[in-house]
């Protein structure tokens, strides 16, 4: 029989529960997977369940499996050098494993409570500090603390039927996309990218990723349909690490075609200046794109989140956002003040993901390739740097890669990874023409992918195979 807890108790979300929740993430996998998001081993308040809940998540992080008492007591005895930590574990862990249940009913009803109490405790806390400090400037920083210690939940979802709004979901319409301006890319993706969609770019540096956004954004301005009543897109185009100067050379390299780094030549300068003047999209670009670039890592998706709302209340309502690049975005909190940077990022994305649904808008957003994808000709997910998670999370995934002499060439190799709206018709584009300066792509130089299986690099050229067994 099942221990009995009174619910008058206050010590019945203490040690022994927090145990008992322990032995339900051991025993019944489905429940920790399904928890997970939201447990942290810094809410536990016995210092060796805090390690041994820490374990359980490393290992999930890693392969998303759950150990069992048997892998735990391994990792336990490989993970701890000191004795009497170790023993302690050890002596828990046991005591975990041939204690009696509170009951099932009673810990999965209470671990909402017990997570959303810890994690008020030490955002309780940690506001506190800030007030004893008397830093006046970081008052607004309470709300957000409080509001994510509370923002642990369980929201029931009673979802949809299948067959509602059957004619509206097989209108052509149903999935409305703004396109790039890469012809043969829009192509590929059926129009571009739609709207509610977290669109992702993998590159490294300097290859081409703030150029190509900046292009995306003055393209979709200047794109006169049926659905924005021949206006043209809104467009919101966040920025870090570029001046503000800088990306407006890009916008006037897109309209003259005048490399960026030109304009301000004698001999140039003029002449862009007149066409810039007198250009029929001058306007539509104008009127369509805000930029706005705040301070690295002073930025997060909920700020961006306040901006939309801030931009909605003037009128001004974004089809477009870009967001170069996620690297340079304050990673949110999630639901523990603890939480690990790789889970952050992943969270982070996930709020984009949100904002793009949330406002209806297409939201691209390039990520930093690791130091591998370098000088390659084909860049894959699994080269995003940090957490790969981050980069599961888009809807459509496209990679830029470029060797050195690609790069003096201004030649540019293109990689769909993932294109969640519908199959992928063709994944790459080999050797097409790009130039960081104008801001354009020109595929008629584009050459078949046969010419990037060398055989000088194994993942270059499986890649390339799967790419040329994947395309139609």
């Amino acid at each position: 029989m099942a221990k009995q807890i009174q619910k008058n108790d206050l010590g019945w979300l203490g040690e022994d529960y927090q145990r008992n929740l322990v032995k339900m993430f051991i025993e019944d996998k489905n429940f920790f997977k399904n928890i997970e998001c939201i447990v942290d081993q810094n809410m536990f308040t016995v210092d060796v369940l805090k390690i041994i809940v820490g374990l359980m998540k490393e290992r999930y992080a890693l392969n998303e499996t759950v150990p069992n008492y048997r892998e735990l007591d391994v990792l336990i005895r490989s993970k701890i050098s000191d004795t009497i930590t170790l023993e302690r574990c050890l002596t828990t862990l046991e005591t975990i494993k041939n204690e009696e249940s509170m009951g099932i009913d009673i810990i999965e009803n209470s671990a909402e409570k017990f997570f959303k109490q810890q994690n008020l405790v030490k955002a309780i806390n940690k506001a506190q500090e800030i007030i004893k400090k008397g830093d006046s400037s970081k008052y607004d920083e309470i709300e957000d603390i409080i509001k994510t210690a509370l923002h642990v939940n369980n929201h029931k979802d009673f979802g949809y039927k299948i067959f509602d709004n059957l004619e509206e979901v097989l209108s052509e319409g149903y999935r409305l996309t703004i396109p790039t301006g890469a012809d043969k890319l829009d192509e590929a993706l059926n129009g571009g990218l739609g709207k509610g969609e977290l669109g992702i770019i993998i590159a490294p540096s300097s290859v081409g990723k703030t150029s190509a956004t900046t292009g995306f954004a003055a393209h979709a301005a200047i794109t006169k349909t049926d659905a924005n009543n021949n206006m043209g897109y809104k467009v919101l185009h966040i920025h870090f690490e570029d001046e503000d100067v800088n990306i407006k050379r890009k916008y006037y390299a897109f309209l003259t075609n005048f490399d960026a780094c030109e304009l301000s030549k004698p001999e140039i300068r003029p002449q862009a200046i007149n066409i810039i003047n007198n250009h029929e999209y001058k306007e539509m670009i104008q009127r369509n794109v805000i930029g706005y670039h705040p301070n690295s890592g002073e930025f997060s998706p909920t700020d961006l989140k306040v901006k939309i709302q801030q931009l909605i209340a003037t009128g001004f309502k974004p089809d477009l956002i870009i967001v170069d690049y996620f690297e340079c975005l304050k990673l949110e909190q999630g639901h523990s003040i603890d939480e690990k940077e790789y889970s952050r990022e992943g969270i982070t994305m996930r709020k984009l993901e949100a904002i793009a649904h949330e406002f209806n808008v297409a939201l691209w957003c390039p990520v930093q390739g690791t130091k591998d994808s370098f000088n390659q000709q084909i860049v894959g997910m699994s080269q995003a740097g940090g957490s790969v998670k981050k980069v599961q999370i888009g809807h459509v995934v496209i990679s830029f890669a470029r060797t050195e002499q690609m790069r003096l060439e201004d030649k540019l190799n293109i990689f769909i990874n993932k294109f969640r709206p519908g199959r992928i018709r063709k994944n790459s584009f080999m050797n097409i023409t790009f130039n960081n300066g104008t801001t354009r792509f020109d595929f008629s130089t584009e050459t078949d992918v046969d010419n990037a299986i060398d055989g000088t690099n194994k993942f270059q050229t499986q890649v390339a195979k799967e790419v040329k067994q994947n395309i139609k």
